[in-house]
């Protein structure tokens, strides 16, 4: 009987289905290796170029372009009289940003930004921001400009790279 049972258990049909397993398996992994090996060669040569070729050229464009980190200072809800011909024609809320190189400019701006702000609007109290042709619409790129020879000048250094205006609303 024990025989018997030893028999059962070694049936042709029981020992092609452990082998199928084993092909199966084994043909995915064969399918993946080929096809992640042919997937990285294909980025490889697609890519185009000696890769020594590439680092020479983004060394050249390195060297046109210190890189800075960049800071930025918000100076939200100025207030600024829109002035033409010695007269007040409205008010203009600004809300803009300047933007430094490091930390430290930052902090130096923001120490001085009391004395910045007072001159900006001593300025616009007696200039006009306003395009020659129509008072009324504000000059931006003049504007912007303004904004960063005011700053330059009461900080005593070109610290200032940048000054984008975020909103002006009239009122």
């Amino acid at each position: 009987m024990a025989d018997k049972d030893e028999d059962k258990d070694n049936s042709p049909a029981e020992k092609t289905k452990g082998g199928g397993k084993k092909l199966l398996i084994l043909g995915l992994l064969l399918g993946l290796l080929l096809g992640g090996g042919g997937g990285a060669a294909a980025f490889f040569l697609l890519s185009g170029g000696d890769a020594s070729e590439k680092s020479a050229e983004e060394v050249v464009v390195k060297d046109q372009k210190p890189k800075i980190d960049a800071q930025f200072v918000k100076v939200e809800r100025m207030n600024i009289p829109l002035v033409s011909k010695g007269r007040v024609l409205g008010n203009l809320t600004v809300d803009f940003s300047m933007e430094v190189d490091g930390n430290e400019n930052k902090l130096l701006v923001v120490r001085n930004l009391p004395e910045i702000r007072d001159a900006m609007l001593r300025h616009f109290s007696e200039e006009s921001i306003g395009k020659p042709d129509n008072p009324r619409s504000v000059d931006y790129p003049r504007l912007k400009e303004t904004l960063k020879d005011i700053s330059n000048r009461i900080l005593h250094d070109p610290l200032i790279l940048r000054v984008m205006v975020v909103q002006v609303r009239q009122s």
